[in-house]
């Protein structure tokens, strides 16, 4: 996440081998009914180069379910997601509402000596939701 690789492939999204989608990053989401990526979301999935995004929607359970994709300009980093421990007790904490149980810690919350990081969490700006099927039969038309 941190190199923006993409998350199938593992080259990177900033070099896109088309270079269509004008230095924005390809984000591929679990979205049921189609919710559109919001800015300033954030998420632990890396973002996908776009010759690896069809594939990655037949291929993942997940994303069959449902999804939604965006072109984001400016991915920041967020914190992390990982087990959140109790500082008293040493044992972990319950992540409630979550399907991985992982919990989401901002870089500036005290909580975050106390997790154990699984993943990367970045905060999506500039956010352009894109149709897979337009971005690859016309480049990064919206």
């Amino acid at each position: 996440m941190s190199h923006m690789l993409c998350q199938v492939c593992a080259k990177s999204t900033y070099d896109d081998a088309f270079n269509r989608c004008g230095g924005r990053h390809l984000f591929l989401v679990r979205a049921d009914k189609g919710q559109a990526i919001r800015e300033g979301e954030t998420t632990a999935t890396p973002p996908t180069c776009e010759p690896c995004a069809a594939e990655s929607v037949r291929a993942c359970p997940e994303l069959r379910k449902g999804y939604t994709a965006a072109l984001v300009e400016d991915p920041q980093p967020w914190g992390v997601a990982g087990t959140l421990y109790d500082p008293r007790t040493l044992r972990p904490m319950p992540a409630p509402n979550t399907r991985d149980g992982l919990t989401f810690v901002n870089y500036e919350d005290p909580r975050l000596p106390w997790t154990l990081a699984a993943r990367d969490v970045v905060t999506l700006l500039g956010c352009t939701t894109v149709n897979l099927d337009r971005l690859a039969s016309h480049g990064a038309t919206v």
